[in-house]
């Protein structure tokens, strides 16, 4: 069985931006991550552990200009940092630590965030502090040094009451092999910007640097207590959509501080049947990780690096697939759209079927010893097709669909689900990804990149309201 977790635990393993922060100015958020910064520091070269708690100490920022794409930078060498001439620069879902508020150097203004902002994923380290990332600006015109590339960050330090804009890895749009879009940030300092290249700040998004990945594409990432884990894929697919035509998956890790990343054991040269195009899914809770492979398979193992994982088992020692069988419409052995989440205690098993008409079955699973064991808890409902699944720490489910986003009203494992949803009116053409940090509190990210926007609830999904980042 799992071991019990109170909520506080489970909250520290989120990404997303819950309640309203406290006001406070960016002097006092300078000041705060210097000394936290240089305690670090102190802890390192004393020779003892550091123990990174990702939101407790609510990470500061320091905004400053706004960067776009660029060359890529060899290994260990900083990207590019430009000023985009289109307009203002966003923050991306990752928290900053900026300069010491001592310096005589004067403190640049924060920078507006660049018009046409496309967010394409968000990520929190605190109840207020947090980034997003999407191309902004008009091509053409964002540059230097190429004026074509125009990737944006922006970040918020009061639950996205109000966005600045942020150095970006000097990069375009997912176009094959190259570009970046999506953010993780685990401490404020560290942050990774991937989706399919991988840039890599250490300096609380100052300066990012292009980490070489050998031909491999960055499919997945997410980082937590001290340790970034990522899906290094093998893929041919051409496009914005970086991801197809993926066909071996590999785990990598790498301490949060540095770029040494290195092969997880255990859960690597993963592929599907007869190495037709696969998928694979990476989860992270305070203590495991978990690796939905190609096939079904269910790879676990510890949160360090390096680490070594295993295929998990039944109670009878036989390894564990799919709560739900593989079907003829699937993909690399994946049911179509299969979506795993930790929430509460256990785990979520989404089994979504092929989509008629704007419906598509959507079945439940739920685990309670860390996937050795699945029950079947439900459905979802079928309006909207499924895009991300996210559990909250009370043991509910959130269900982002291009039709709105559903919410279980009571936990996985409690009996019969019932469901409340926010639909269409809230943000047309649904959401891409949706996040909760709390119990209470979330992020989503809709689907629509018109929107300019992204959205926010803070009474459990039941209600979500628009954060303009520009």
């Amino acid at each position: 069985m799992d071991e019990p977790r109170d909520e506080i635990d489970t909250w520290l393993e989120e990404r997303v931006t819950p309640l309203l922060p406290r006001p406070g100015t960016f002097d006092q958020v300078r000041k705060r991550a210097r000394r936290r910064k240089l305690g670090q520091a102190a802890v390192a070269t004393a020779g003892a552990a550091v123990v990174v708690a990702a939101a407790i100490a609510v990470p500061q920022l320091v905004l400053s200009r706004h960067v776009g794409g660029a060359p890529a930078a060899v290994s260990g060498s900083t990207t590019p940092v430009q000023q985009n001439t289109a307009g203002p620069a966003r923050p991306s879902a990752s928290g900053t630590r900026g300069p010491d508020v001592t310096s005589a150097t004067p403190t640049p203004a924060p920078a507006p965030v660049p018009p046409n902002f496309a967010a394409s994923s968000v990520t929190f380290v605190s109840t207020g502090d947090g980034w997003v990332i999407g191309q902004a600006g008009t091509p053409g015109h964002c540059g230097p040094p190429d004026p074509n590339k125009c990737t944006s960050l922006a970040a918020t330090v009061d639950a996205g009451r109000t966005w600045q804009g942020l150095p970006a890895p000097v990069t375009g749009a997912p176009d094959g092999a190259t570009g970046v879009s999506q953010v993780r940030f685990l401490d404020g300092i560290s942050g990774w910007a991937f989706g399919p290249q991988l840039y890599a700040t250490h300096d609380a998004g100052q300066a990012w640097a292009r980490v070489p990945t050998h031909g491999m594409r960055v499919t997945g990432l997410e980082t937590v207590n001290g340790v970034a884990f990522a899906i290094w894929a093998q893929c041919a697919g051409a496009g914005p959509d970086f991801a197809a035509g993926c066909t071996r998956f590999s785990v990598y890790s790498s301490p949060a501080g540095q770029d040494n990343w290195t092969p997880v054991a255990g859960a690597t040269g993963l592929s599907g049947p007869a190495g037709a195009p696969a998928s694979a899914q990476l989860i992270l809770t305070g203590d495991r990780g978990y690796l939905l492979a190609p096939g079904g398979k269910l790879i676990s193992g510890p949160i360090t690096s390096p680490a070594r994982w295993h295929p998990v088992t039944t109670p009878q020692g036989a390894p564990v697939t799919l709560a739900c069988a593989p079907g003829a419409t699937e993909t690399g052995g994946h049911p179509v759209q299969a979506m795993l989440a930790s929430t509460g205690p256990g785990l979520a098993l989404l089994c979504a079927g092929p989509g008629s008409g704007g419906t598509q079955p959507k079945t439940l699973y739920y685990s309670a010893d860390r996937g050795r064991t699945w029950n079947l808890v439900g459905t979802a409902p079928s309006p909207g097709i499924a895009m991300s699944l996210s559990g909250a720490p009370d043991g509910r489910v959130l269900v982002a669909t291009n039709d709105g986003i559903d919410v279980s009203v009571n936990a996985l494992g409690s009996g019969v689900l019932s469901w409340r949803t926010a639909r269409g009116a809230v943000a047309p053409g649904g959401y891409s990804y949706v996040g909760m940090t709390t119990s209470q509190q979330g992020v989503a990210v809709p689907a629509n990149t018109d929107l300019d926007a992204v959205w926010f609830t803070y009474d459990g999904g039941s209600h979500w309201q628009k954060s303009p980042v520009g």
